[in-house]
């Protein structure tokens, strides 16, 4: 459920430039002033580099696997699963970009548009995952020693092989039941 949110509000903050896109422009029209060559270089740039960040984030669900730790793993596997909707955004937008520059289409601007802020909020999910890992440093776990400093005046010897103390045992009185409340129950 929480995967189909994200991905449906992703896709609702990709799109809106697209809507945008077909109604009359208010003012001049932002352009990022690259070439059809530029913005296709920098789009398999930017998908490298969204890989990237998946396969680091891959290797610190691997991490929290190993530590046995579902805290760190489900927080990691939250962030992954976000990822892993943009990178699936940013792909398909990849795609239509190298449409729209075949085709010499105007929407080549807004599908370089969807794969920039792509890769940054995949930037975004990396870092997320990073504090995930750190972030239960605090918590005790089954690798954590302790030191027992004793006092220097304690006397020496033993204190394992030391008699008990023997405490008198006072015999309890006996038990006396109450008779049966019912015939049919004894």
């Amino acid at each position: 459920m929480n995967r189909h949110v994200v991905v449906a509000a992703l896709c609702g903050a990709l799109a809106a430039p697209a809507v945008a896109q077909n109604q009359p422009a208010a003012g001049p029209q932002r352009s990022s002033g690259l070439s059809d060559r530029e913005k296709l270089e920098r789009s398999a740039e930017n998908l490298a580099q969204m890989k990237g960040s998946l396969r680091a984030v891959l290797s610190r669900v691997e991490e929290a696997r190993n530590e046995k730790d579902v805290v760190k793993l489900n927080c990691v596997n939250e962030k992954l699963t976000q990822l892993k909707a943009l990178l699936k955004v940013a792909e398909q937008a990849d795609v239509a970009l190298h449409e729209a520059i075949a085709t010499r289409d105007a929407g080549a601007e807004t599908e370089f548009s969807k794969i920039s802020i792509a890769r940054t909020k995949v930037e975004g999910m990396r870092a997320e995952a990073e504090q995930c890992i750190g972030q239960l440093a605090y918590i005790v776990d089954e690798k954590t020693t302790v030191e027992v400093v004793l006092p220097a005046d304690l006397p020496e010897g033993d204190r394992s092989q030391r008699r008990a103390r023997r405490v008198a045992s006072f015999a309890s009185p006996p038990v006396v039941r109450p008779p049966a409340a019912s015939l049919w129950y004894p």
